[in-house]
């Protein structure tokens, strides 16, 4: 990202972290004129810009945030952004569940005044204190990962001794299914990233995961008073990657060691004997995806290997544009997972950028 480019990242996760604000409203009856103040500012913010351009600009709110599910940012920013950012058709609100995307989340994460990735690591930094061992830290992670929405909670299933202690340490992550999640007193989950979904047509539905339609089904209750749920930092940057990242664990050789570092790293043995650092990451946008490894790369004694899922390294112009974006110097390699766990990496699929690059 070059000079001229910032401002205008800058004020797009300004934006974004103005409409993770908006979402976080829960409770409908709540909500009253004016907008929550970061949104307004982003809107002032992005009017002047707009007119001091000479570009269109949203006349207010309602029309900004139609502005934000019906085209991507890259068509209507009216600062300069890097080329090709955001990638592809990516919106800040999905168009028909009215909801924000993963790529706004990571917008909002970006920079030093980031909302939502930092609020998963501040949880999860209190969970590790709280746990007290590394051990008990990865069960509690472990059920995090893979109970994001408990479509209905019974105290009976989380009393046995298998259970009880690490539900004991995580429930109090647990929170009530926000409202608009209600449609017609029924709450739905996605089968396939166990996030919350919804129907918003006929035969179609949307997941927070963004299953492909016709690659998940959606789980239901008609009793959205038992329902609990994640907050939206830990079910997007803990539980989705984290699918990928138990079956990336469980294929390999030897069991990977957690080590307990922002939303979780783990060492394992390469395959030259040689201990090798891992994060898996399931992040739509490669650009900040880049910069935020880097950041992680930048403490360890090695190079950090970072997982994805692979329809997303396989996605059009993805790798290029996560390679594109490393810092010179930052030891950071992409692999998809079929990559990392295979015996052999295939010649091309690691990279690391470094000065003579």
């Amino acid at each position: 990202m070059i000079g001229n480019e910032r401002p205008g990242v800058e004020l797009l996760a300004a934006l974004s972290r103005g409409l993770i604000g908006l979402a976080q409203v829960t409770q409908a009856a709540t909500f009253r004129l004016p907008y929550p103040p970061g949104l307004q500012l982003a809107l002032d913010r992005l009017v002047l810009a707009g007119l001091t351009q000479n570009r269109p600009v949203p006349g207010g709110i309602s029309e900004l945030l139609s502005w934000c599910r019906e085209r991507s940012p890259a068509a209507w920013w009216p600062l300069k952004l890097p080329n090709g950012f955001p990638s592809g058709d990516a919106r800040l609100v999905h168009g028909d569940a009215k909801e924000v995307t993963r790529t706004c989340a990571e917008l909002a994460s970006w920079g030093p005044d980031g909302v939502v990735e930092q609020e998963a690591v501040a949880l999860l930094a209190e969970l590790a204190e709280n746990c007290g061992t590394v051990e008990r830290f990865a069960a509690c992670r472990d059920f995090l990962i893979s109970r994001p929405v408990i479509l209905q909670y019974n105290p009976i299933d989380f009393l046995s001794p298998a259970v009880a202690h690490t539900w004991k340490l995580v429930q109090g992550l647990y929170g009530p299914v926000p409202d608009r999640f209600r449609i017609d007193r029924t709450v739905y989950r996605c089968s396939g990233c166990s996030l919350l979904a919804k129907p918003v047509a006929a035969e179609t539905s949307w997941c927070e995961g963004g299953c492909p339609p016709g690659e998940h089904v959606l789980e239901s209750t008609p009793r959205p008073e038992q329902s609990r749920l994640l907050p939206l930092a830990l079910r997007l940057f803990l539980a989705l990657p984290g699918r990928t990242e138990r079956a990336v664990r469980s294929a390999l050789p030897q069991r990977a060691r957690l080590l307990p570092q922002g939303l979780g790293l783990h060492e394992c043995a390469g395959p030259g004997g040689e201990a090798r650092i891992f994060q898996v990451q399931a992040r739509e946008q490669p650009l900040p995806a880049a910069l935020r490894a880097a950041e992680t790369a930048a403490g360890l004694p090695g190079p950090l290997y970072v997982v994805a899922p692979q329809a997303l390294v396989a996605g059009p112009g993805y790798r290029e544009e996560f390679e594109a974006a490393v810092p010179d110097g930052s030891r950071v390699r992409l692999l998809s997972a079929d990559e990392f766990t295979a015996p052999r990496r295939t010649a091309g699929t690691a990279y690391e950028r470094n000065d003579d690059a």
